[in-house]
């Protein structure tokens, strides 16, 4: 059985967030727990325990008997939900992408959460619904999306849905002498459209039960992925936490993405393993 951690805060976002988590323990047996992180010097304790209730509510109303756990937190959001997320299957918050300038007042909560977190966090946009589209995953050059893939394809079986692999490259230069030299772009493209062969072939062998797509786009990682964003049911990316969010298709791409994408965002750490869950 799934487990699950929930942050909730009272905003539009984090609707979104118990909708979504909602949803997804309609279609697959979870355990959840429902997290409220409240400042030890401006506690509302009433309002804190409303929230959670209120969470609750929606959860158990979509699927009666829903196993839930409530919790309420002090101190930093991030190093809360760091640390209550840890030995979970999910950790899920919300973001708004209409005002990420109080985002980045409240400092870039979601960004840090995902640089921290040590298990998969799926970020939902506000006022998000549900789609018939695909599940979107991006393939980076190294091997950071390789647990991503693998949660995509378990995503795409649990909803029915086909799995959609996105490759982005861009052409390298070569300066010689002051002057460019570029590779030849029908090289470079087949060494990506193999290296996106052989991720395809992989999933397929361990997903039979999965359609698969795949596309080799000449584009920046973010706006390939991004150009399947508003027909997505969710869109998956890896990362190896080098940094804060630094290397494969993290960064810039998973804030991008953070702050433009209207579907889930799933990020999936490099060490996340997807594929041999047992059942609880």
């Amino acid at each position: 059985m799934e487990a699950i951690v929930l942050g909730v805060d009272g905003t539009r976002a984090s609707a979104s967030a118990t909708q979504w988590v909602a949803e997804r323990c309609a279609r697959e047996p979870s355990r959840v727990r429902v997290v409220n992180v409240i400042s030890n010097l401006t506690a509302d304790r009433h309002a804190s325990l409303d929230l959670l209730e209120s969470a609750e509510r929606v959860l158990r109303d979509r699927v009666p008997g829903q196993a839930v756990e409530l919790l309420r937190a002090d101190g930093a959001v991030t190093r809360a939900l760091t640390r209550l997320s840890a030995g979970a299957d999910l950790l899920v918050i919300g973001v708004d992408p209409d005002h990420p300038v109080r985002a980045a007042i409240g400092g870039w909560v979601p960004v840090r959460i995902v640089a921290h977190a040590t298990v998969p966090v799926c970020v939902v946009p506000a006022g998000w619904t549900q789609t018939d589209g695909d599940v979107v995953v991006g393939l980076a050059d190294d091997t950071s999306s390789d647990a991503a893939l693998d949660l995509a394809a378990r995503e795409a079986s649990a909803m029915k849905k086909k799995v959609h692999v996105v490759h982005a490259w861009g052409l390298p230069g070569v300066v010689v002498e002051s002057s460019v030299i570029e590779e030849r772009p029908d090289r470079v493209v087949e060494e990506h459209r193999a290296l996106l062969d052989a991720a395809v072939r992989s999933l397929q062998r361990r997903f039979s039960d999965v359609d698969i797509e795949s596309d080799v786009v000449r584009s920046s990682p973010v706006n390939a992925l991004l150009g399947h964003a508003e027909r997505a049911a969710l869109i998956v990316i890896g990362t190896h936490h080098q940094g804060v969010l630094a290397g494969g298709l993290t960064g810039a791409v998973a804030q991008d993405l953070l702050w433009r994408a209207r579907c889930p965002v799933l990020i999936v750490p490099e060490q996340a393993s997807t594929t041999d869950r047992p059942d609880a």
